[in-house]
């Protein structure tokens, strides 16, 4: 994934913090820069906003930064855009925007082109490979998107062979006016930006952009952790047994065929073999429940160290060992785990 934030001119963030953000997110190797040529609220000084503007722009240059300018179809001609990225909102026509993407890197407004549109657009000899999608972001409480509705444009995006991404918020300083946030998704307007970030990679989005303008050092290093659409949980480990530990450390797929109870790991015999121990048997079995992280021990025979999330309410059994339990308030992240779907567990 690259991965990247959003820096603004004219809203309340100094030069000095915007370049100040620029250079300690390239130094965490994020690498796109997305800003905006039409905020409303920054045209009371023009002169300055166009002045902060152009400073942004040559920061995130001079760093490395793909930049991402959100622009319409009444500002485009408004600014020099050699060598940036144009997102385009709403209003352009499918004609105009084939032919944009002949000559430069272009991103269409993922939350609300249709199918129909994309297929206009190829008709009209668009090249799909200077082409992405980037979804809106949405300052007003209760407004963001749905998260079925979120897939369900990505898939539309991704059977055109393009890449999709999304905005995640910072609780740290909110951006202006409404400071409530700048997620795409309702469900991540509350979260941390590491949570959200790790549900909208879950969600499968394939590069994620804070939306607001100043995230904190703790935001930014979430971030750049995130590199693909694996589902990562945070648990709390509940053995001691290093053997065990070792295990839950390691990147897993779930199965293709799915249980009714369990969520079943690939890799998690095979890995106990490549760390040349066994699962000793818990002298105390409990019973299992929701977001329990489970490994078979040698009580079960060629099943030892297999690796898997509860889904269910299940007994206890001598055979299994409970060794780290999801998050509560994570937990509804394994719902996201598809068959064949990379995961891996973040201890606390």
């Amino acid at each position: 994934m690259r991965n990247g934030i959003s820096v603004y001119a004219g809203l309340g963030y100094g030069v000095e913090e915007n370049i100040s953000l620029i250079k300690k997110a390239a130094s965490m190797g994020l690498s796109r820069l997305f800003t905006s040529a039409q905020i409303p609220e920054s045209t009371a000084d023009g002169e300055k906003f166009l002045d902060e503007f152009a400073i942004v722009l040559a920061a995130g240059i001079e760093n490395n930064f793909e930049i991402i300018i959100d622009v319409n179809p009444e500002n485009i001609s408004d600014f020099d855009l050699d060598g940036l990225t144009l997102r385009l909102d709403d209003g352009f026509s499918a004609e105009k925007v084939a032919e944009l993407s002949k000559v430069r890197k272009i991103q269409l407004n993922a939350s609300t082109v249709t199918k129909d549109f994309l297929t206009s657009i190829k008709n009209c000899g668009a090249n799909f490979d200077n082409i992405e999608a980037l979804h809106n972001f949405y300052p007003h409480p209760h407004t963001g998107l749905d998260s079925y509705f979120f897939e369900n444009q990505n898939k539309i995006f991704h059977d055109f062979g393009i890449s999709a991404g999304a905005f995640v918020q910072s609780l740290n300083k909110p951006r202006l006016p409404l400071c409530e946030g700048l997620p795409t998704l309702e469900d991540c307007r509350n979260f941390s930006t590491d949570l959200s970030a790790r549900f909208l990679a879950a969600l499968g989005a394939d590069f994620i952009i804070i939306g607001d303008g100043l995230p904190s050092e703790k935001d930014l290093s979430a971030l750049s952790k995130i590199i693909d659409d694996e589902v990562i949980m945070q648990v709390k480990i509940l053995t001691e047994d290093e053997i065990s530990q070792k295990l839950l450390q390691s990147k897993f797929t779930r199965r293709p065929d799915v249980s009714k109870s369990v969520i079943r790991a690939v890799e998690g015999r095979k890995i106990l073999k490549q760390l040349g121990g066994t699962i000793k048997a818990n002298n105390s079995p409990t019973e299992r429940t929701f977001g329990d992280v489970t490994i078979d021990n040698e009580n079960f025979g060629r099943y030892v160290g297999e690796v898997q999330i509860v889904e269910n309410i299940l007994p206890p059994d001598d055979r299994v060992n409970t060794v780290a339990t999801i998050l509560n308030e994570e937990n509804f992240l394994t719902g996201y785990i598809k068959p064949r779907q990379k995961f891996s567990f973040r201890p606390i």
